[in-house]
């Protein structure tokens, strides 16, 4: 095949510059923000008059066949599937080479393939998120498959500092390249999916009602065992499939297959719901070396505090990145022989097989997400130090045993994500429950509640090499984010109410004095319900009006759920009558007072999720819709309103709160709970299903 370029084609997008394709025998190949590739130079190339070229002309893209045949397609996702097609057809034997080794030379054919690859990866990392959509599925398959496979070229050879193969020929970064397959990955679906009543039955019993005695009596309050038969793991096809995805047989085969191929992955906003976004802030670190502490931790616990407590002891530097992954495998198994225990986090991001359960498990809880580590441990250990969560946890034993101590939580306000963690030291050491779990138990641990681990053996019990002797468990963690616990649904709720306020559906008789102060009532409204949410525990609870709590195969929900749906509005009519009662106004007032006093909103960045709720036009307060990303000059205004309104502005205030407690309908806000859990998930199942494919993990 011979490849030439007429004319120019001009492609933009991306965020970073455009990207153009130049042809002509005086600017042959590709540019790229400040980049050219090979064949620029004058007389690289064929002209286009020869057959089989890439064509470039008008405006327009075509690949001609060496018979002569072309396809000419407009510079859009049809000029990425022409492109694609060649890639997929002809270079495929080039980068499924079994060498590792450098070349001294590269053929023209592979040449004029490595410039396809090229272009393919600048074409999908230009072009936007939504577009790429209108790809075909089967194709992008594929392309990504063959992607992956330049990737892993890449990172195996990528050491040799005398190789010219790749840094001279393929023009793509490792990092352009990983971008290419993430963004190519985001909308595939995979062949593990699981259903959230097969979750359901596999973690608390084949009974609904064993779901329900959970909720009502464990969840978000006491740790709860579940004790599996070992004679009935075999039947569970949830167990079994992921047992299965891990090589058990040796304590060297655990670590391979955990570590293996394993790729950095880059922390997304809790509150980010632009992928676009995302892509545009880690491009630079996409399909990086995995980085100490963000993606791994191997440590182990010794000794004694004061408080009963070890201390924790790490083998690695916090940050360290590992370019060499087969050293830092040797270094791994290394340290799991001395004591040390590993802990890999993102599983959900590595394993289609977790994944699924993951997926499964954010369903049923009604949860945008649930993330996924895993713990490996050698006999007679503990890996982290006694601590506690800010997220609920289920731990799955998949190997061995491990023999848990786990305290009460003492108070009643259940820890929030991203909070400061509480000290220890009033911990009384001989308070704790112990569990021994064995493989194929669940444990559940809230948040809020210490505990430590450590493994045991028997006496009687060989401890050279046997696998059975460590320990394997899967951590699945229900993280609850601020909009989805019961003071977000609140917080929904009022947002709901108001945009019918403004379109004058829920309270006609307003006046329009106070339909026009309604944004900024508002406004002190969600503070108010801040700060009772900092002393009661109901609002601190996750809301599980999301929850798919019946199997899929059933129509309408059951006894069971309507149990729980009945307990859901019991909750909610309790927090309203709470926020129509609460004297916490003044303290609202007053924070917000000194928030324009000292020019700082830090106070109220939690409210800036807020932003992703819809706002509507119409009304007589229209014009005045809330940048919950910058509320300082919304609180101005909201204080010139209540000291020119003195006592008028009091009473008006103690209305509208009054109407919204009144007549607030709780499917309204449950429409806008489930909206805004959707759009949370696409973004966290986009992130997922792109670092799968980072790790191999490709769509079927």
């Amino acid at each position: 095949m011979q490849l030439a370029f007429r004319g120019r084609a001009e492609l933009r997008g991306g965020g970073r510059g455009g990207a153009a394709v130049h042809g002509g025998r005086r600017d042959a190949g590709i540019r790229w923000r400040d980049r050219q590739w090979p064949g620029a130079g004058v007389g690289e190339w064929q002209p286009a008059s020869y057959q089989g070229c890439l064509r470039c002309r008008d405006g327009s893209l075509g690949v001609s066949s060496l018979q002569g045949t072309s396809l000419g397609l407009p510079c859009s996702t049809k000029a990425i599937v022409s492109i694609q097609t060649v890639v997929v057809d002809s270079s495929s034997g080039v980068v499924r080479s079994s060498s590792n080794k450098c070349q001294s030379s590269v053929s023209e054919p592979n040449k004029y393939l490595y410039l396809i690859i090229d272009t393919v990866v600048l074409m999908v990392n230009s072009c936007k998120v939504d577009k790429l959509r209108n790809l075909q599925q089967e194709l992008v398959r594929k392309v990504t498959h063959l992607l992956y496979e330049v990737s892993v070229k890449l990172r195996l050879i990528g050491s040799s500092a005398d190789c010219s193969l790749w840094n001279d020929q393929l023009q793509s970064r490792p990092n352009e390249i990983s971008e290419a397959i993430f963004r190519l990955s985001m909308d595939l679906a995979y062949a593990a999916h699981l259903e959230p009543d097969e979750v359901r039955e596999s973690f608390f019993g084949k009974m609904e009602s064993d779901f329900e005695k959970f909720g009502l009596m464990y969840w978000e309050n006491s740790p709860y065992l579940y004790r599996k038969k070992q004679s009935g793991l075999e039947g569970d096809p949830v167990f079994t499939a992921l047992h299965n995805a891990f090589d058990l047989t040796t304590p060297d085969a655990i670590i391979d297959s955990l570590i293996q191929g394993i790729v950095s992955c880059p922390a997304v906003a809790s509150d980010e719901l632009n992928i676009g976004s995302f892509l545009h802030e880690v491009h630079d670190s996409l399909g990086a070396p995995v980085k100490y502490r963000q993606d791994i931790r191997v440590m182990r616990t010794r000794g004694q505090t004061s408080t009963g407590s070890g201390v924790e002891e790490h083998f690695f530097d916090d940050g360290m990145v590992f370019p060499d992954a087969a050293a830092f495998v040797d270094k791994c198994k290394d340290a799991v022989k001395n004591g040390f225990s590993i802990a890999l986090r993102g599983m959900e991001f590595r394993s289609e097989k977790v994944a699924a359960i993951a997926s499964a498990l954010a369903d049923l809880f009604g949860q945008p997400s649930v993330g996924a580590n895993i713990y490996f441990s050698p006999p007679r250990s503990q890996g982290l130090a006694r601590h506690y969560d800010d997220h609920c946890v289920l731990v799955w034993q998949l190997l061995g045993s491990k023999k848990w101590k786990i305290w009460p939580n003492t108070r009643s306000i259940l820890p929030r994500l991203y909070e400061p963690f509480r000290s220890l030291d009033d911990l009384v050491d001989d308070g704790g429950r112990v569990e021994v779990v064995h493989e194929g138990d669940i444990l559940y641990i809230p948040r809020g509640c210490v505990h430590e681990a450590h493994t045991d053996i028997d006496d009687g019990e060989p401890e050279v090499n046997a696998s059975t002797n460590y320990s394997l468990h899967l951590t699945l963690a229900i993280e609850v984010e601020p909009p989805f616990e019961w003071e977000g649904f609140a917080h929904i709720a009022l947002h709901c109410w108001l945009e019918e306020l403004k379109l004058g559906r829920n309270s006609p008789s307003v006046n329009s004095k106070m339909e026009k102060q309604a944004p900024l009532f508002a406004l002190l409204l969600h503070v108010v319900i801040r700060l009772l949410s900092d002393s009661d525990p109901t609002l601190r609870k996750a809301c599980m009006v999301a929850s798919k709590l019946w199997p899929s195969s059933k129509s309408r929900p059951t006894a069971h759920s309507n149990s729980l749906g009945s307990s859901h509005r019991a909750t909610f009519a309790e927090i309203l009558s709470k926020i129509d009662t609460g004297c916490n106004v003044k303290e609202a007032l007053r924070s917000i007072e000194l928030a324009v006093e000292g020019r700082n909103d830090e106070p109220f960045q939690w409210m800036s999720w807020l932003r992703h709720l819809p706002q509507q036009h119409g009304g007589a307060a229209a014009g005045r819709r809330i940048d919950f990303c910058d509320v300082l000059g919304h609180f101005e205004e909201f204080l010139d309103v209540f000291g020119s309104g003195g006592e008028q502005a009091w009473a008006d205030f103690a209305e509208f709160r009054s109407r919204f407690c009144r007549s607030v309908v709780y499917e309204d806000a449950c429409r806008g709970f489930e909206t805004l859990l959707q759009m949370y998930r696409t973004v966290r199942n986009q992130y997922m299903r792109g670092m799968l494919a980072l790790h191999g993990r490709h769509a079927c």
